[in-house]
């Protein structure tokens, strides 16, 4: 008896198989010129609000656009001068972390000597180098932020000319395709994607701040002010960054201050997460990525491999706009489908 079989075009499928190895590597190895300009596009759509907005007002098209990245100039700014300030606090007080680092991850490998027979050898000098490479990921993760406000200059101006171009790309897309309807939805969703999931973060980062700044200092946390814009900041990469964020700011304040301000950072972690999964995603930001869980996870991971912590911030919305693509386009409903969560 035959087994049935599955009704397939080997020419479809091996064109698949190469479009997607095409588009990975072209991302891969053009990650440099591609990079900057999808970071600008979706900045540009989300400032194309604030410019929608003052044009309702009646002000010149140049004005809004103006205003819109003056504005977006001033809260990159002050962010920046934040962080580089806890950063340089930090930094001065760095030898005494890494001397009180080394002495937790001493007294820890004695007692594990001692109550678990666990015999390693040179201990002392082994968690010197743990703390050295604690410093060079920390110094990797600072220059690909380097890396990033090194291309920030090109990134301005492909936002600029995205505001300014607006309606010549969106025509593009008309004469490209004959079904104005399709793309004027396709265009609309997309942008709606983009802006819900942003703004939903934005405003969910600055209450997860909020939380954690006000329970680190009743803790007496040290560096209050930096763990809490860290791990908040960090929660803008889907999973993982809580993990990342949170995890860093337990450590950081253990090593530095001891048992009680570390049990102090996961409890007050731990309650801001619920609130945010139970309570502030579903209402902020809701399904409007509606990604199926697996492939929430793979694009991180995906995207941060290829493109750093960039790729795993922008990485959500690129696959819900692919989602949407999808969506609109005949003969990719199973691509679609797939993307969703199921409900």
């Amino acid at each position: 008896m035959s087994n049935p079989k599955i009704d397939i075009s080997g020419t479809n499928l091996i064109k698949t198989l190469l479009i997607t190895g095409g588009i990975l590597a072209l991302i891969y190895f053009g990650k440099s010129l591609i990079m900057p300009l999808l970071v600008a596009a979706i900045i540009a759509i989300i400032l194309d609000i604030a410019v929608k907005k003052l044009k309702s007002l009646g002000l010149p098209k140049w004005l809004c656009i103006t205003v819109s990245v003056l504005l977006m100039l001033i809260i990159f700014s002050l962010l920046f001068w934040l962080i580089s300030s806890q950063i340089n606090n930090m930094g001065d007080d760095w030898p005494a972390i890494k001397e009180k680092a080394t002495e937790k991850l001493n007294t820890f490998s004695q007692w594990a000597n001692k109550e678990l027979g666990w015999d390693y050898k040179d201990y002392i000098e082994n968690n010197k180098k743990l703390v050295q490479k604690a410093e060079e990921f920390a110094s990797a993760f600072l220059s690909s932020l380097m890396n990033l406000l090194s291309q920030s200059f090109i990134i301005f101006i492909y936002i600029i000319l995205f505001l300014m171009q607006k309606k010549q790309f969106i025509n593009f897309f008309k004469k490209l395709f004959t079904n104005n309807e399709a793309i004027n939805s396709l265009l609309k969703n997309a942008a709606n994607n983009v802006n819900g999931y942003f703004l939903g973060k934005g405003k969910i980062m600055l209450f997860l701040f909020g939380i954690y700044y006000l329970g680190f200092t009743i803790g007496s946390v040290p560096y209050a002010l930096f763990l809490a814009l860290f791990a908040a900041l960090f929660s803008i990469i889907p999973y993982l960054g809580n993990f990342i964020g949170g995890g860093v700011a337990v450590i950081l304040s253990f090593l530095y201050a001891g048992q009680t301000p570390a049990l102090i950072v996961i409890g007050v972690v731990s309650a801001a997460q619920l609130i945010e999964n139970y309570l502030l995603t579903p209402w902020i930001i809701g399904d409007e990525i509606n990604l199926n869980p697996f492939i929430t996870i793979f694009g991180v991971i995906l995207f941060s491999a290829i493109w750093g912590i960039v790729g795993a911030v922008i990485s959500l919305p690129l696959i819900g706009v692919l989602k949407v693509i999808f969506d609109h386009t005949k003969g990719m409903e199973a691509y679609a489908y797939i993307l969703k969560k199921d409900d």
